[in-house]
């Protein structure tokens, strides 16, 4: 069934300079880059996002600082272990995308990756299908409606073919695994977004639901985006086979946290 989102044009909507100016100090905390043509990009995807909510309800997070920091700057976290574990033309998957984070932000860096966006809400889906063709990666990027563990007869292409697969907000990271175990090739990699919940309501449960669906822990990293923000944590699990104890786990390519930087 095809949705019909066409609200018309969205009214543009300019970053102010404190917020635009706490963004680039911390992408340079870990190396980022960001140029005019990012902070367009970025203008165009929040003014879309925005136009759409009031119909739509993608997110409780509108206002700019809020967005730039807690939308794309907590996306763009991962960016480096996305553009370290991942080559051009590999497959990466969004998985319960929603409103597009982190897909959107990491697809924006890096266009050369072939991007899936996933979640099992058509009306998002409609939602991401639109807001991509606002990126670079426009002629390389998808949206699909499907839950992962569908993959076999709804995404056959996608069927424990990608080599990563995010998730951010996205339930409980135990309740995760049966869903990227259907999309993930051999030493394919589940990169997770956690809040700090994470450490102790979900991480026993992670660990002891892994072996089942063939996966092993394989990094774990603590960080904040700001000063008086919470932790955050960044988990990243190995799909293996034959067992993780007969092969070598790759080098972790993590940046250290960023120096936490004060809110404007």
């Amino acid at each position: 069934m095809e949705y019909d989102l066409s609200f018309g044009p969205a009214p543009k909507l300019n970053f102010p300079d404190d917020a635009w100016n706490w963004f680039i100090d911390a992408c340079k905390d870990l190396d980022i880059p960001v140029n005019d043509n990012k902070k367009t990009i970025l203008q165009n995807l929040y003014s879309h996002l925005v136009h759409v909510n009031e119909s739509l309800n993608l997110t409780r997070i509108t206002d700019p600082m809020g967005y730039l920091k807690f939308h794309v700057f907590d996306s763009l976290t991962v960016l480096n272990l996305i553009q370290a574990y991942t080559k051009s033309g590999e497959d990466v998957l969004d998985l319960g995308s929603g409103g597009g984070y982190p897909g959107l932000p990491l697809m924006t860096w890096l266009p050369d990756r072939k991007w899936t966006l996933v979640d099992s809400r058509p009306k998002k889906v409609e939602f991401l299908k639109q807001t991509i063709l606002l990126t670079p990666a426009a002629n390389n990027a998808t949206a699909m409606a499907f839950r992962g563990r569908e993959a076999a007869s709804q995404a056959p292409g996608l069927y424990r073919k990608c080599k990563l697969v995010t998730a951010r907000a996205v339930g409980k990271a135990a309740e995760i695994l049966p869903d990227a175990a259907e999309l993930l090739d051999i030493d394919g990699l589940l990169l997770l977004l956690k809040g700090p919940a994470y450490p102790v309501k979900e991480r026993d449960d992670f660990l002891d639901a892994m072996p089942k669906f063939g996966f092993e822990l394989m990094e774990e990293h603590r960080l904040v985006l700001d000063d008086d923000d919470p932790e955050r944590w960044i988990v990243i699990a190995i799909r293996t086979n034959p067992p993780a104890s007969e092969r070598k786990k790759p080098k972790s390519r993590f940046k250290s946290p960023r120096k936490p930087k004060r809110q404007p």
